[in-house]
C-alpha cells in the first residue's frame, strides 16, 4: 500500500513488526499478519490484563528471532 491509499490518520509511520507494511495503530501486528497468528495466539493478545505487557513482549521476541508466525505460542 502506498501512502496515498491509505486513510489518513489510520496509519502509523511504524512498519509492522513482522513484515515491515504499514499497519494502523491500534494493531500490534498488519491485518494478514494478524491472521496468521495461531487462534490461541491471538486470543491471549487481545486479554487485557496485567500480563498484556509480558504476552506483548513475547510475541515481540518471537519476532525478532525469525520464528514463522504460525509457531508462536503465548502463555496465557
Amino acid at each position: 500500500m502506498s501512502p496515498r491509499t491509505l486513510p489518513p490518520g489510520k496509519y502509523t509511520a511504524t512498519p509492522c513488526r513482522s513484515c515491515r507494511n504499514p499497519k494502523p495503530s491500534y494493531l500490534y501486528l498488519c491485518p494478514p499478519c494478524w491472521r496468521a497468528l495461531p487462534q490461541a495466539a491471538r486470543r491471549a493478545l487481545d486479554k487485557r490484563d496485567g500480563k498484556a505487557l509480558a504476552r506483548l513482549r513475547e510475541l515481540h521476541a518471537h519476532i525478532d528471532s525469525e520464528q514463522p508466525l504460525e509457531d508462536l505460542e503465548i502463555t496465557p
